[in-house]
């Protein structure tokens, strides 16, 4: 026992001595010379080509399209001072598009009784749209936009007269305010064009485009009228307890729902907007406040020009599909 145990301990001397006596032969692998490695010759070549233009007034730094749906709500501020077309039936007094009622005086009564009419609110002014635009990049900082849109706009003149009297059950004569009420309702077709001023932001392209930008935008837009129903009428302001017209209520129609004769059917709007894009795959969203100019009248007679504002909200989806 005692010589296998003698044998299996001079075969592991003699496995050692062969394996550190081959390490030691080994020698240095001379097929990479270190010295003369440059750390500046290995580059490093992404799979993607990377562009970008960012900062005050960034130019977009490709092709790129896209189409939006749009959304914007507003109101109407009729501009209109002094008139009394041909198409309204005469009053007293011309129109104008202020305002000079309260809420109170401007409440409709039942029939013979002195109680507001719960179901009929008295008009007032609108307007929203709905459409699509399409925006086109150019290799300036300057980006197109076409937008068809439909519009739905409610107007308003007012006319008052202060000199009428009614006579009191004491015999004397009281002073009233009687209004009269032009409400014009109509629904427009809208197309136009825009010139949007990247002035703030960031255009890149990694892979997928990438926008992000405020702007100013100007342009142009063509109006034609589709379905226009102007409704005047007059309206005891005050008193309303102690008077009433011969149907027994404070307002008396002039016109109902009538389209105008004189109506001028295509109108035209100078635009001007401060708003908001962001964007990532063509899929994003944007905001802008809005101001549209009227170029010419609602209708040929008088000078009746709607001023059109509110704020606008559009959805970019062209990445969906």
């Amino acid at each position: 026992m005692k010589i296998l145990n003698s044998g299996i301990t001079f075969l592991l001397i003699f496995m050692m001595n062969f394996i550190l006596s081959a390490q030691g032969e080994q020698t240095r692998d001379t097929t990479l010379n270190f010295d003369d490695l440059n750390p500046d010759e290995f580059t490093y070549t992404p799979d993607f080509e990377l562009k970008a233009s960012y900062g005050w007034f960034p130019v977009p730094v490709d092709n790129y399209f896209n189409i939006a749906l749009e959304y914007m709500s507003g109101d109407i501020s009729d501009l209109a001072s002094e008139i009394n077309p041909g198409s309204f039936v005469k009053t007293k007094f011309p129109y104008s598009g202020n305002n000079p009622l309260s809420d109170d005086e401007r409440e409709i009564k039942q029939s013979y009784k002195n109680i507001e009419v719960d179901d009929e609110e008295y008009p007032e002014t609108d307007f929203l749209s709905i459409g699509f635009h399409a925006l086109f990049n150019t290799k300036f900082p300057l980006i197109l936009r076409l937008h068809t849109v439909l519009s739905f706009s409610e107007g308003m003149l007012f006319s008052l007269d202060e000199t009428k009297s009614y006579l009191t059950y004491l015999g004397s004569k009281s002073q009233f305010k009687e209004a009269s009420i032009i409400y014009h309702d109509e629904i427009m077709f809208n197309a136009g064009i825009n010139f949007l001023i990247p002035f703030y932001g960031a255009f890149a392209n990694i892979e997928v485009p990438v926008e992000t930008y405020y702007y100013l935008s100007f342009g142009l837009t063509w109006s034609t009228s589709l379905s226009s129903r102007t409704t005047q009428y007059s309206q005891i302001a005050n008193a309303k307890d102690n008077i009433r017209y011969y149907n027994g209520q404070d307002t008396v129609h002039l016109l109902t729902e009538k389209t105008l004769k004189n109506l001028n059917y295509s109108r035209y709007f100078a635009n001007i907007g401060l708003g908001f894009e962001f964007d990532i795959a063509r899929i994003g969203f944007g905001m802008e406040f809005y101001v549209s100019s009227p170029l010419n009248s609602v209708i040929k007679d008088a000078l009746w020009k709607q001023w059109i504002y509110g704020m606008k909200l559009n959805i970019n989806f062209l990445g969906f599909f």
